[in-house]
This record gives C-alpha cells, sequence and structure tokens, in this order.
C-alpha cells in the first residue's frame, strides 16, 4: 500500500507514465519493488544523472557572487551544490573564496586577520554584505535630505525669476584675479 500510495505523487511528464506502469505491475503481482526503500532506489535508477557529482563540481566552479547578487543567495546556491560534490573542508572553503568578487575579497584582505574555515568566511561576508546594504541605504536617505554639491551650486548660480540679472557688456577684457586669505 505505500508503493502505490508513493506512485500515486508522481504526477505530470513522464514520472506519471513511469508510475502508472509501476501501478499496472503492481496491481497484477509481478512487481520487482517488495519495500518502500526498493521503489526509491528504482525511481533514483530511472530518473536520477548518472553524472551527477560531476555535474555538481562543474557548476560549483563556475558559480560566482555576480554584481547586485546578495550574499545569502550567493550562498544558498553553493550550499545547494556542495552536498553533491563530496569536496572536503578545505576544497570547498577555497571554492567558495574563488567564486567571490575582487572588490569583496580586497575588503576581507584588508582586515587584521583572515577567516578561518568555510563558516567563518561565510560570516564575514554575510557581514560585510549586511554593512554595504546598510552604507546604501545610509546614502540613499541623505541623498534625499542634502542635495549633492553640484545641485548645490546650480541652486547658488541660478538666479531666481523676479530678480534683475545685471548685464555682462565687456566679456572679451580681462578680469583682475581676485585672492583669498587662506587662513590655513
Amino acid at each position: 500500500m505505500k508503493i502505490l500510495y508513493a506512485l500515486s505523487f508522481m504526477c505530470g511528464g513522464i514520472a506519471q507514465v513511469w508510475a502508472e506502469n509501476e501501478t499496472n505491475v503492481m496491481l497484477s503481482h509481478m512487481s520487482t519493488f517488495s519495500t518502500l526503500a526498493e521503489l526509491l532506489a528504482g525511481i533514483e535508477r530511472t530518473f536520477s544523472n548518472p553524472d551527477w557529482e560531476r555535474m555538481a563540481h562543474a557548476q560549483l566552479h563556475t558559480l560566482k557572487m555576480t554584481t547586485g547578487m546578495m550574499a545569502y543567495k550567493y550562498m544558498a546556491k553553493f550550499e545547494m551544490l556542495t552536498g553533491r560534490t563530496g569536496f572536503n573542508e578545505a576544497a570547498l572553503e577555497d571554492t567558495f573564496i574563488q567564486g567571490l568578487p575582487q572588490l569583496i575579497l580586497f575588503k576581507v584582505y584588508s582586515q587584521t586577520s583572515l577567516p578561518s574555515g568555510l563558516d567563518n568566511w561565510k560570516t564575514v561576508i554575510h557581514n560585510l554584505d549586511c554593512l554595504h546594504k546598510g552604507f546604501a541605504e545610509l546614502k540613499q536617505s541623505i541623498h534625499l535630505f542634502w542635495p549633492n554639491v553640484t545641485q548645490m551650486q546650480t541652486l547658488a548660480t541660478t538666479p531666481a525669476l523676479d530678480t534683475p540679472v545685471p548685464m555682462d557688456i565687456d566679456q572679451s577684457r580681462s578680469r583682475p584675479e581676485t585672492h583669498l586669505l587662506q587662513l590655513w
């Protein structure tokens, strides 16, 4: 009954066709599956990729934290692939570091000490990402309240509509330089 129940959840595409065939074989008492574990092994044999580990290796080596990607997304993708590779801790740490952008690596290597171990690298990258996001939000909020220098210069040199503007009749003549006294 457990096997028939499990097969009933295989819906859509080739999985449904396979499940219907296995259900018919079960009902005719000719099934090769006598336990749920044997059914799961049969599903694995039929639908899994025999080169799954090699594909995970390739995907993990090409995984990069791209511009705009949050650290938690990079780490989630990394974690998804690590379980399929069989890499040891040192290989995973090296692969994780190689996927980081140079700007982040520069920030990590600018610290007084480097993280040791994959978990510590993940913590440092997560913290740097949170700090970067916080700084971007702060910068945005400052720009909302304080115009930048070019906007202030434009506002200072633009006359108001009702203010008379003196005419500059003699633009060709050079003007005397004014020197400001520097106090510091």
